[in-house]
């Protein structure tokens, strides 16, 4: 278990060197731009190649698409149920950001090193889960906030159309069509994609830091600490049907078990600014929530490996 926590210290730590580099002035603000690019259509997709590159693909794939779907269903549910009472702002923020995991940056890349074979079902997981987070939690919350979203099926067009523009994503479909063809990449190729896909991790937390800023509202404070109880109530529930009522293969349970307790997605912030709703609260969540998810995730790789 030693490794475990040796590498959430270097996870930690890699996001610490982010923001130190971010106060001394050597990295910009402006900055997050560029790693931001260079995670999304260079480490993301060759790590995500990498990964695929012996796999075959099984029913379990396809469940975990459709868990990727159930619990982002179970968040959104919890969160409307949440702030029921509260004014139709917060509602529409309680949607867009009780909902969604960041899988992509930081879990995919902190877990490949120890369920390697895992990787494909948190790749599935993720697709189902970006069918929430990159439009569906935006359209909910526009309707809490009386605004007009078009109809049903001009709402799932713009929720296709975001999913094909992602480069991760069409990744998953691409590797997902050849592990089914049983095709595999030349050996040079996917050389390469873990070459470069290896810098992944050390981005994303170097990301993290720089995007850091400890200043937080006292008066939002306490609607930060509600909306992580219901993504951690959720996650914790999730958690537990995984691990002991799913039949699943051990490295499928032992990664999605970790996987749910994942931050904030960065599209919550992306809405949360689109609409004009408490963004102060969207903005502390994702470094708060990306510090605890370390130790979360480190704890439950403890009891489960």
């Amino acid at each position: 278990m030693a490794a475990v926590y040796c590498q959430a210290g270097i996870f930690l730590s890699a996001m610490a060197l982010g923001y130190a580099l971010k106060r001394l002035g050597i990295l910009k603000p402006e900055d997050k731009q560029v790693l931001s690019n260079l995670i999304f259509y260079v480490t993301l997709p060759a790590m995500l190649i990498g990964s695929f590159g012996s796999v075959s693909v099984d029913f379990w794939f396809v469940a975990s698409f459709l868990l990727g779907l159930g619990v982002n269903a179970v968040m959104v549910g919890a969160g409307a149920l949440a702030s029921r009472k509260k004014t139709p702002d917060l509602q529409a923020l309680y949607i867009i950001n009780c909902a969604g995991l960041n899988l992509g940056n930081i879990v995919i890349p902190f877990l490949q090193g120890f369920f390697p074979d895992g990787i494909p079902y948190l790749c599935m997981f993720d697709t189902g889960d970006s069918f929430f987070t990159l439009g569906t939690t935006y359209a909910i919350a526009r309707g809490r906030l009386g605004q007009r979203g078009g109809s049903v099926f001009s709402a799932l067009r713009g929720i296709l159309s975001s999913l094909l523009r992602s480069i991760p994503f069409d990744v998953y479909i691409l590797m997902t069509m050849l592990s089914l063809l049983h095709i595999r990449l030349p050996e040079p190729v996917l050389l390469a994609a873990d070459f470069m896909g290896r810098g992944n991790g050390f981005l994303a937390m170097l990301l993290v830091g720089v995007s850091m800023d400890p200043r937080l509202d006292v008066s939002s404070l306490g609607e930060v600490i509600r909306i992580l109880a219901v993504r951690y109530i959720c996650a914790a529930a999730a958690a537990l049907f995984v691990w002991f009522a799913l039949p699943a293969p051990l490295v499928m349970r032992q990664s999605l078990t970790a996987a749910v307790f994942a931050a904030t997605p960065s599209a919550a912030l992306i809405y949360s600014n689109r609409l004009g709703i408490r963004t102060e609260i969207a903005g502390a969540l994702s470094p708060i929530s990306t510090v605890l998810m370390i130790p979360m995730m480190s704890a439950v790789m403890t009891l489960t490996v």
